[in-house]
């Protein structure tokens, strides 16, 4: 339905004015949010981690509040799993670790060698011989930080909270020489601890039988009283190991969406995976897809961990977080006002900036539609506004796989900061941008089942809100100005002025009619 130009009531006008105040602060808040979040130019950057276990380099690329890897690889060298009577390193894993190291050293310089950080946990630390491996790392060009167990606990830490800004519990980093412990919460980093019952520390000193190192793994808990305080809501998985446990019960659950960050399960769940875990042999672990074999005589040891950490902690979940203490190093050197920025919106425009034709159209569609989820609480808030920033990430598709495109991008992208469901929710909402109704295929079904029919109706609403304004004005940021998109009263308005009513053609017509359907709304056109 057409308003006439200039033609409404007197409480329209004063809705209308409310939705113009709505609408400027929006803006406002989108322009100032956009420019923090692209204040510090992206930047390729990387860490060499040389832990007991594995030698690993990471490289990222992207803004420095959430960096995305560009390559991670990895070599289970296993410095920490034969160090002898004498307290050195195994020569064979020097040499191989000190190989993998060396390639490393040739990625990077053909990355033209960026800002790179190395470090070295418990191995090197420990052994006997560990400074003399140090030196032969840095005569490869490296300088090499030596941390000790508390600043790994602080850097496991900062790595789950820069992925999970409010996260509250316990961070568990599972490495192979040793285990970090640390409460979290509000961002900041309580009672910590380094303690040495990694895997590969407890098959040494058992002679390998899984029976005899429950004495050492309660042991050590034993000297953490604050374990037993009690009141932790999740403990924050960390480490091959322990995410690989986490895959396992994955894969048990038939999970439909296969991105372990930010994935969740039960306490009974958790304890009940670990007592499965914990019987298996190498054998049959190695029929489980995704577990390196290099691994496998490890995870019984690490499952006995996790349980005794489970039931000294009485933790209500387990929660994998893709943060660790190589995210940990990048955050600590990040300002406050760096940190202050939402990572799951800086990286979505990371993401839009990457795949979308006119990066600032998601901005203005942000803008534009904010109104219409006024209502809604400051966690969806940033859903919307997440999936308006992602609102064109399809653009460059082939066009009949647009809707497909988008949905997989958002299910797949390095984004932090959320949850499966929002995931899932922004990914809907961008295949209904595209389509203008819910995919119906099976392959979706599990996925979306993820999501409550409150929640699907709700990011189907989100989607129909963005298909308007990108049928409105596609890839055209600047054709919003003056225009405003309200929900009263039973109606969806969209108003605009007068040089912007040409935009409203058939087709934009058709999308504002059935974004209003779809909140049960009539849909109004006013032009001034």
């Amino acid at each position: 339905m057409r308003g006439a130009p200039g033609g409404e009531s007197e409480d329209g006008g004063a809705e209308a004015q409310r939705a113009a105040q709505v609408l400027e602060k929006s803006k406002t808040r989108a322009s100032a949010d956009a420019a923090g979040e692209r204040a510090w130019a992206s930047e390729r950057q990387a860490v060499v981690d040389i832990g007991s276990n594995s030698v690993r380099l990471v490289i990222y690329d992207g803004p420095r509040r959430a960096p995305a890897q560009i390559w991670n690889e990895k070599a289970l060298c296993g410095l920490g799993r034969d160090i002898g009577p004498d307290g050195r390193l195994d020569p064979m894993a020097v040499d191989y670790a000190l190989a993998t190291i060396r390639r490393f050293r040739g990625l990077l310089n053909e990355h033209g060698d960026p800002p790179s950080r190395v470090i070295a946990t418990s191995a090197v630390r420990e052994a006997s011989d560990g400074k003399a491996f140090v030196e032969a790392v840095e005569k490869l060009g490296f300088k090499v930080s030596v941390v000790d167990g508390g600043e790994e606990a602080q850097l496991a830490a900062l790595g789950v909270i820069s992925c999970e800004p409010g996260a509250a519990g316990i961070v568990g980093d599972m490495g192979g020489g040793s285990l970090e412990l640390v409460a979290v919460k509000d961002g900041a980093v309580g009672d910590n601890a380094s303690l040495a019952i990694g895997p590969l520390r407890l098959i040494q000193q058992s002679g390998g039988k899984i029976g005899m190192a429950a004495d050492q793994i309660n042991k050590a808990l034993d000297s953490l009283p604050w374990l037993n305080k009690g009141g932790y809501q999740s403990l924050y998985s960390v480490g091959g190991a322990w995410r690989a446990i986490g895959r396992i019960h994955m894969l048990k659950r038939r999970y439909p969406l296969s991105v372990l960050h930010h994935y969740e399960f039960s306490r009974a769940d958790a304890l009940s995976v670990c007592d499965l875990v914990a019987k298996q042999t190498p054998r049959s672990l190695q029929e489980i897809s995704g577990i390196p074999r290099r691994r496998l005589d490890t995870l019984p040891f690490a499952a006995l961990v996790l349980r005794s950490v489970l039931e000294r902690t009485g933790v209500k979940s387990v929660m994998i977080s893709a943060g660790g203490i190589r995210e940990g190093l990048l955050y600590r050197d990040l300002s406050d006002e760096e940190r202050a920025i939402d990572p799951l919106l800086a990286g979505a425009r990371f993401c839009a900036d990457k795949h979308s034709p006119e990066p600032d159209f998601g901005d203005a569609v942000a803008a534009l539609i904010a109104p219409l989820f006024a209502d809604q609480s400051p966690a969806a808030a940033r859903v919307v506004r997440a999936a308006s920033i992602l609102v064109d990430i399809g653009a460059f598709s082939q066009p009949d796989l647009r809707a497909k495109q988008a949905f997989d991008t958002a299910v797949s992208a390095q984004l932090y900061g959320l949850s499966h469901g929002e995931r899932v929710s922004i990914a809907l909402a961008l295949f209904v941008r595209h389509e203008g109704r819910r995919p119906t295929s099976a392959d979706y079904a599990e996925m979306l089942g993820l999501l409550s029919p409150e929640d699907q109706d709700r990011a189907t609403r989100l989607g129909l809100a963005m298909r308007f304004a990108a049928d409105l004005a596609p890839k055209a940021p600047g054709a919003f100005a003056g225009c405003t998109l309200t929900r009263a009263g039973g109606k969806i308005e969209f108003k605009a002025p007068k040089e912007r009513q040409a935009l409203m053609g058939e087709l934009p017509r058709k999308r504002l009619e059935a974004l209003a359907a779809a909140f049960d709304a009539q849909a109004i056109e006013v032009y001034y």
